[in-house]
C-alpha cells in the first residue's frame, strides 16, 4: 500500500504535500524545509503512487519535478487538476514555452531549480491560504 505508516498523522494534518522528486539529495532537503514549515510530507515514487495519495489523502498541494521518469508533467496536473489540488512544478531543463504552457494549463508556478527557499515557501503560503479559505467557506 502506498499510503505510509504515518498516514494517521497526514490525515489529520491541515497541511499535507505530496512531492514528487526523481532526485533523492533535492527531495530530502525539501522534506526538511517543508517539515520544519509545519507540512506533513509524503513522497510519490509515480503517477500511480500520486493518484493513490490523492484519493486516500486530504491533499493540501503537490509539488512535482516537471520531468518524471514514468509520465508527463501535464499527467501528473491532470490527476492533481481531477482532485482540485494546486501543483508546483520544478525542474531545470525545461524550455521556457513548455513551464509557461504548464501555468497557462494550471499549475500555480514553474520553479527553476536551483529556486529560493522564500520563492517556494511564498508559492506554499499562497495555496494553505486558499486550502484555508475553502475550508472555511465549504
Amino acid at each position: 500500500m502506498v499510503v505510509s505508516e504515518s498516514a494517521f498523522a497526514a490525515k489529520h494534518s491541515s497541511l499535507v504535500l505530496v512531492l514528487l522528486e526523481p532526485d533523492d539529495d533535492v527531495r530530502d532537503a525539501l522534506e526538511v524545509l517543508l517539515r520544519g514549515q509545519g507540512w506533513w510530507t509524503e513522497v510519490a515514487a509515480s503517477l500511480v503512487a500520486l493518484r493513490q495519495y490523492l484519493t486516500s489523502l486530504t491533499v493540501t498541494a503537490v509539488l512535482s519535478e516537471a520531468r518524471l521518469p514514468d509520465c508527463e508533467a501535464a499527467d501528473v496536473l491532470k490527476a492533481c487538476q481531477q482532485k482540485d489540488v494546486p501543483v508546483v512544478f520544478t525542474g531545470h531543463d525545461i524550455a521556457v514555452q513548455d513551464a509557461v504552457d504548464l501555468i497557462r494549463q494550471g499549475a500555480i508556478d514553474y520553479l527553476e531549480k536551483p529556486f529560493s527557499r522564500q520563492r517556494l515557501l511564498n508559492l506554499l503560503n499562497r495555496m494553505t491560504n486558499r486550502h484555508n479559505n475553502e475550508v472555511i467557506s465549504g
